[in-house]
Parts: structure tokens; sequence; C-alpha cells
């Protein structure tokens, strides 16, 4: 019975896909199909967690990836885009839930299918030849990887499921993937191909806890890693002048406060995981924000847009608040890992580093969120520009991401 409610929550959506693709659906009908798988999803992952002994980490990551494609889909209700352009979140949303509920070793079937549509995505996209070819190679090196747990089996997983894990939860310099993604991807899928890497990457962790000690140099190299990619990747945002580049790097650059803090606090599934999903969920939140604006006013670098809040109050109310809670994240996994574990011994030099990724990570974050917010929805908004709010969709979307963002952070 698992294993029939597991293959129907992994094919269902994939299945939809491939009929869109092949009989291009209208994009009425394609939308109500799109709710209804998700729909479809989301009791099939209660019934799970109520009836059948499911991880529970497995199955609050899965959830966090059926309700950020939600999401998306229902920010998406009134639009007027062809429908081959939105159902390639359902597609992302088969694989991660494939590779996060499906037994071993279908779930790593699941994970190669994601990483090489990842690399079919990268190959498509209007990146430059070098950086095309960078991302192909790590997409490429993570799939033999994960062929080779496959035919080694838990010989070999601790290296491999380490460079599986710093790939899709992204730490410098092993980001490039994730950064050329998530950057070149457009619209709504931005957001989505970050919560499911963000996701997979978190059960990466979970999965290494027993396999890597605490006590191992390994903790002291990552936390070195951390805080040197942390400050890269704030530097980096500092050089951006698209909204695009400069999330994606901000999520970067939380990504590695967590990362440091995995060598000072165990208990990764208490603190960790709740703070990888607001992470995810936020900036899927900005990342959609930004969308809806591009939808109606095309393409534009930071600062050529500005006053958005005052013609566009519903846009700025939500995203004040989607940026605020970004903001504040960086002192949500210190509590909740004081709270649920206390730090373990003789990590004085780890304290140190952390205490200036934190440091680092909350300065940097607080100076280019609130350049962003000053740049887009503070300042004069332009006379030449045909303004229109939101929509009730739209809305409903965004409302729902900051609320589900609040609910990781009270798990936590």
């Amino acid at each position: 019975m698992a294993s029939e409610f597991t293959l129907l929550a992994v094919l269902i959506p994939l299945v939809l896909w491939l009929l869109n693709r092949t009989c291009n659906v209208s994009h009425s009908i394609f939308q109500v199909l799109a709710m209804l798988c998700i729909g479809w999803e989301a009791g099939t992952i209660l019934y799970m967690h109520a009836a059948l002994e499911t991880t529970r980490i497995a199955m609050y990551l899965s959830a966090t990836v059926i309700f950020s494609t939600f999401c998306a889909v229902v920010g998406q209700w009134d639009s007027k885009r062809r429908s081959t352009v939105q159902d390639t979140p359902l597609l992302v949303l088969g694989l991660s839930l494939a590779a996060l509920l499906c037994p071993t070793p279908v779930n790593r079937y699941g994970l190669i299918g994601l990483l090489g549509y990842a690399a079919f995505s990268l190959s498509h996209s209007n990146l430059s030849a070098t950086r095309r070819t960078i991302g192909l190679a790590q997409s490429a090196l993570a799939i033999i990887l994960v062929c080779v747990t496959i035919w080694a089996g838990d010989s070999f997983y601790g290296p491999a499921g380490l460079f599986l894990a710093v790939t899709l939860l992204p730490l410098p310099p092993f980001h490039v993937l994730f950064a050329f993604l998530v950057g070149s991807a457009r619209g709504i899928l931005s957001g989505v191909w970050a919560v499911a890497f963000l996701s997979l990457g978190l059960a990466e962790i979970h999965n290494l806890q027993p396999v890597i000690p605490m006590e191992t140099d390994i903790h002291v190299a990552i936390g070195f890693l951390a805080l040197l990619g942390g400050l890269y990747a704030a530097l980096k945002c500092l050089g951006q002048n698209q909204i695009h580049g400069l999330l994606t790097y901000a999520a970067i650059v939380q990504v590695a406060l967590l990362w440091g803090l995995t060598t000072i606090f165990s208990s990764f599934s208490k603190w960790g995981v709740p703070f990888g999903i607001t992470v995810g969920l936020v900036m899927n939140g900005l990342f959609i924000a930004y969308a809806f604006v591009r939808q109606r006013y095309g393409s534009h670098t930071i600062g050529n847009l500005p006053g958005l809040a005052s013609p566009m109050p519903r846009l700025g109310t939500l995203v004040s608040i989607l940026i605020s809670i970004a903001v504040l994240l960086p002192i949500i996994p210190l509590f909740g890992g004081i709270a649920t574990m206390p730090a373990t011994e003789n990590q004085e030099g780890s304290l140190a580093i952390i205490s200036l990724l934190f440091l680092g990570v909350w300065m940097f974050g607080s100076w280019h969120f609130s350049h962003l917010l000053h740049h887009t929805l503070f300042g004069k908004a332009r006379s030449d520009v045909p303004y229109t709010d939101l929509k009730v969709a739209e809305i409903c979307s965004l409302v729902l991401i900051i609320f589900g963002a609040s609910v990781s952070i009270l798990v936590n």
C-alpha cells in the first residue's frame, strides 16, 4: 500500500507534464488539472503521514515542495502565458518527490532525473558557453556520484553524499549549478528550483549525520568553507544589478550560515531543517513577487523601476514582509540550535568562525535586502509606467508563502 501511494504521488505530476507537452493542453484546462494534481499530492502526503511509517523529515520536505509548487501555480492563475511555461514546476515536483519519498535505490533514480533535467535546462539557457559548461560539468559529476552510491552501497555514501549535499544545498565553491540554474530560470521557476534543491540538500545532510561524526576534521573544513563561502556570496550580492542574481546569492549566503552551524549544533532535524525550509520559502516568495513585476514591465536592472510601493501598495506590503523575514532569518538557527541542543565541547575555534560568519551574514544581508527594498519599493514612481497592482490570485500566492514561512519559524 505504501509503495502504491508513493508511486502515484510521483507519477501523476510527471504524467500531467508529459500530457501537456504532447497534447498542448489549453491554459485554463491545464490550470484545473494542475490544481487537482497538487491537491492529490497534498492528500497523499497527509494520508502517508497519518497511516504509514514514513520518515518525518521526508514528509516535511515533501510537503514543502508541494506547498511551494502550489503557491507558484496559484500565482499564475490569472496569467495568460502558455501552459507549456507553467508545467515545468510539476515535473520538478514529481522528480523531487521521487527523490524524497521512494525507497532506495528508486529515490536515487529520482535524483538522477532531477539533476538530468537541471542540466537540460542549463543547456537551453541564455548563459554564456563557459557558465553552461561549468554547470553541466558539476551536474554530470553529481549524477556519476549518485550512480556510484547505487552500485557501491553505503561504502561510498559518505564522500558522495557530502558532494551532493554541498551541490544541492549550495556551499561555495560548489554552488555554481544552483547559482546558474536558479539565476537563469525565469518567472516562477526560479523559486521552484530553489525550494527543490534546498529540500533535497537538507535531506542529504540529514542522512549524513550518522555517517560523518561531529568529531571529524571534516567539520573544521566545513566551518572555514562556510565562512569564506558566505563572505564570497555576500560580496557577489554587492555586485549584482539584476534582482534575480541578487536573490540567488542572497540564498547562498543564508545557506552558508546553516552549513557553519552544523559544525556547532547537533539535532540538525530540529533546527537546521526548519531554517533551510524557511530560507527556501522566503526566497521563493521574493522570486515569485519579482516574476509578477517582470510579467508587467519586463526585465530591468535594480533602480530602474523605483517607487513600486506607492502605485502598487499590495505588492509593497507583501514584499516588505518577506524582506523583513529574510533580514531576521540569521537569528532563527541560533535560537533553534541553542534551544534544542547544547553546543558541543571543545569547539572554541569553530565558535569563533561561526560568530564571524553570523555577523557577516547579518551585516551584508541587512545591507543587500535594504538595498533591494530602497531601490524597488521606495522612492518616486515613474510617470511613464502604467502601474497595475497585484491581482487576487497573486495576493493569495504571496500570503500563503508568508504564512508557510511563519509556520516554519514557529516549528523551529
